[in-house]
């Protein structure tokens, strides 16, 4: 029997672990709210509570009278840890993080353009200091992927939107783990320090065009990368 405060987090961490491994396909018909309960060994309650949150992740479609369902992965919140976590241990995050970086081209192009425009000192400072702190950090440590993940954010920061910065949070994760992943390319931390290097240049001279440029030939690269590893 579970023994956890939060017992419902136990049930949802099994059932996302089966959906997304597909030992659950979609369409699958989970068991009723009872076997359930006895299955895991706690109450009714805590079982519709992990319904609630699976439905919130939009793994599963529940259907009063007719039972509860496996969604096709389409529906998946494509942001959400435990899914990701899972997807990660599988070595699925290959289309998601192709679909992060399109989704990154999208909006970061403009943050960095915005900051051009909207930098203030201590912003610059901020910048400057992560990027020395690449460059100390070339030898592939994880503090590269640290100060490459800080740079970013105090981009956002410096473009001074707050919709942006808050549409940013959910994927600060994602963007990571996509940041270590392809950082483990050999030779590739130099080539990221020199667009890091190129992006803050055009930001401190406060030229929106090349800010936006800069950001997206990165960008173009790293999507390049990630397809060169998922592929492999």
């Amino acid at each position: 029997m579970l023994r956890t405060t939060r017992l419902h987090a136990q049930v949802v961490d099994d059932i996302v672990g089966r959906i997304v491994s597909g030992e659950l396909p979609p369409g699958s018909l989970l068991p009723s709210e009872p076997d359930m309960s006895v299955n895991f060994g706690v109450s009714r309650t805590v079982v519709r509570e992990a319904l609630r949150v699976l439905g919130a992740k939009g793994l599963i479609d529940v259907r009063h009278g007719s039972g509860t369902r496996v969604t096709p992965p389409d529906r998946w919140d494509p942001l959400d840890a435990s899914i990701l976590t899972v997807r990660r241990e599988r070595g699925q995050l290959g289309a998601v993080l192709q679909d992060l970086i399109e989704a990154r081209g999208i909006i970061e192009c403009e943050i960095a353009a915005l900051a051009a425009v909207r930098h203030a000192p201590h912003h610059r400072r901020r910048i400057e200091t992560l990027l020395v702190a690449m460059r100390d950090a070339l030898d592939g440590s994880a503090l590269f992927v640290e100060a490459d993940a800080g740079f970013h954010d105090t981009l956002v920061a410096a473009s001074g939107n707050r919709v942006l910065m808050r549409m940013m949070e959910p994927v600060h994760e994602l963007i990571h783990f996509g940041q270590s992943l392809t950082n483990a390319i050999p030779g590739i931390l130099a080539r990221a320090l020199a667009d890091h290097e190129a992006i803050a240049t055009a930001v401190f001279a406060r030229d929106a065009d090349a800010a936006r440029e800069a950001m997206r030939r990165h960008l173009r690269l790293t999507q390049r990368d990630i397809a060169t590893l998922t592929e492999s």
